[in-house]
């Protein structure tokens, strides 16, 4: 027995529906078993009209993947793109991709006419599932129904901006947009300005400039981090308004304004929230760690702390880099004193795990090499800086660190394992330039740590750029420590230059940090007699152990 409204199947692919009628029928086939099973046997018959001569053949596991990386490629460019009514068939298709049903056993067939495995369906729903900027959570966010299509486009000056796709969700904003002049080449180097309007008129992009700028793959990405704006999900208003504009790009002048109303209602209700009450841990270093909310949406998970360490926990820190303004277009060497906070929200590590014990999310301080961190899952996202509160306990500081979705899970845990502690050094170590090639000078400071610096090489300056001076290092880290900072080297005219260290890091045996890379000392008048290498801090690790229980209800 059919369902009654498989019948309106044929007047859909006819493209003889109204508008909402279309959609009902696409609402009600993705939830209709009936529907669905005919909706396969018509789908494979029509598979049997156009492939006849096609044998089946088997695909490796990894073909749909591949096919996705590659997609982006195939599609040609716009200038070569040609659009056209849509076909029967093409009709037939978007009720599959629409509705997002995957078909066993069935092969697709995509406008490319390439012959691609079932899972495919998946993704050809949104242009958010098969662009190269687009992470995990933009698709899951596709998956749970909060991306909407746009066909909004502005024209001016042969110029025009066209709208694809938003996606809306509690923790962010993102819409799918392209830029093409006349003949349909991509325009690049563009800038749109940005508001966020609420129902009282209010801009909530204001304070932060708005500027919305975009990477992008076959179109362009741009996206909007909400947790920069709004405190909870709660905080977020129900409707709000996307105004896009620019009065200049490409250097012609014109008016591009586009306006896209947004209703977040639907995105609040798919975010839980988990709040924890007196949830502390007291590190023995001094740093206070609570842990406030974990808020899970769609597109991404973010875990909410506040840090609390005291006034004795900040270090001068004297800095020598370069300074780029109006004054100095070239770059001004200067020198400073700074105060550095010795512990950070950014620097710990910690896993969240679900039952099995499996790592769904874990955080690790930013600036560690590859081989040494703990990142799983992270979406590294702007952070609005803000003063430090000042209580009688210390100061504090609000924190979140953003990972992708985590679904399908009701009891986490979150386990801190490491917290990075910044500290003085003063160490230096006295150079010939000229006797390294020779032999390499090995030193050992007082925090434990080993370097031997070899291979100088000099590259004069030419005009009014100035000489750079390279040499290798590598080392062996004290206990403890896993990373130096904030280097400088003084020529034998006791002039300070700063000096950029690149590294690769790697742990022995015993779990010490092993370096290995160069050193590079720009804007040299001439090559150096001497030189005095130092850095000014150092970052230690303490293993510490807290582990909060998470239920997701």
């Amino acid at each position: 027995m059919k369902c009654f409204m498989f019948n309106q199947l044929k007047l859909y692919v006819n493209d003889e529906l109204a508008p909402a009628e279309s959609k009902g029928l696409e609402q009600h086939v993705e939830n209709c078993p009936q529907c669905q099973k005919h909706l396969q046997e018509w789908v494979e018959g029509m598979q049997e009209e156009d492939f006849p001569t096609i044998p089946e053949a088997p695909v490796p596991d990894s073909f749909t993947d591949e096919v996705m990386d590659k997609l982006s490629d195939a599609v040609p460019p716009r200038s070569t793109r040609k659009h056209s009514s849509r076909t029967r068939r093409q009709r037939g298709w978007d009720i599959v991709k629409k509705t997002g049903l995957v078909v066993a056993g069935l092969t697709a067939l995509v406008v490319t006419g390439t012959v691609v495995s079932p899972t495919f369906a998946n993704y050809v729903n949104s242009l958010f599932q098969i662009e190269k900027n687009a992470d995990s959570g933009m698709k899951n966010a596709v998956n749970k129904g909060l991306v909407q299509k746009l066909e909004q486009k502005v024209t001016d000056q042969g110029i025009t901006v066209e709208l694809k796709e938003l996606l809306a969700d509690s923790m962010r904003i993102a819409v799918i947009y392209d830029v093409y002049d006349e003949s349909g080449k991509k325009i690049e180097d563009h800038i749109l300005n940005a508001k966020l309007i609420d129902q009282n008129g209010k801009d909530w992009f204001e304070d932060d400039g708005g500027d919305n700028s975009g990477s992008h793959g076959e179109f362009f990405i741009t996206e909007r981090f909400l947790n920069e704006i709004f405190e909870s999900t709660e905080a977020t208003p129900d409707q709000l308004t996307l105004h896009l504009e620019q009065t200049e790009i490409a250097d012609k002048t014109g008016k591009w304004s586009l306006e896209v109303p947004i209703d977040m209602k639907k995105a609040k209700e798919a975010t839980k929230t988990v709040a924890f009450k007196d949830t502390v841990f007291q590190s023995p270093q001094g740093l206070g760690i609570e842990l406030k909310n974990i808020e899970f949406s769609p597109s991404a998970t973010r875990v909410m702390l506040d840090t609390t360490f005291p006034k004795s926990a900040y270090l001068e820190v004297e800095r020598t880099s370069i300074l780029y303004d109006r004054k100095n277009p070239q770059g001004a060497i200067v020198t400073e004193k700074e105060r550095d906070p010795a512990f950070s929200g950014e620097n710990m590590m910690y896993e969240i795990t679900n039952e099995k014990g499996e790592v769904v999310a874990a955080w690790d301080m930013k600036s560690l090499d590859d081989e040494l961190d703990n990142k799983e899952n992270v979406l590294f996202t702007p952070r609005t800086e803000e003063e430090a509160e000042e209580r009688p306990e210390g100061d504090v500081l609000n924190w979140w660190h953003t990972f992708g979705p985590i679904q399908g899970e009701q009891k986490l845990k979150l386990e801190l394992k490491k917290i990075y502690e910044k500290k003085l050094a003063s160490p230096t170590f006295d150079l010939v330039p000229t006797e390294l090639d020779k032999k390499g000078a090995t030193f050992k400071d007082e925090t434990g740590s080993t370097f031997t610096f070899s291979s100088f090489a000099w590259e004069p300056g030419n005009g009014e750029d100035l000489g750079e001076a390279v040499m290798t290092i590598e080392g062996t880290l004290g206990k403890g420590i896993v990373e130096n900072r904030d280097w400088s080297v003084k020529d034998e005219n006791g002039k300070t230059y700063p000096a950029s260290v690149s590294t690769e890091s790697t742990r022995d045996k015993d779990g010490q940090v092993q370096i290995k890379g160069e050193i590079s000392i720009p804007r040299l008048k001439q090559q150096p007699k001497k030189l005095t290498v130092s850095y000014a801090t150092y970052m230690v690790e303490h293993d510490v152990k807290w582990e909060v229980p998470i239920e997701i209800k």
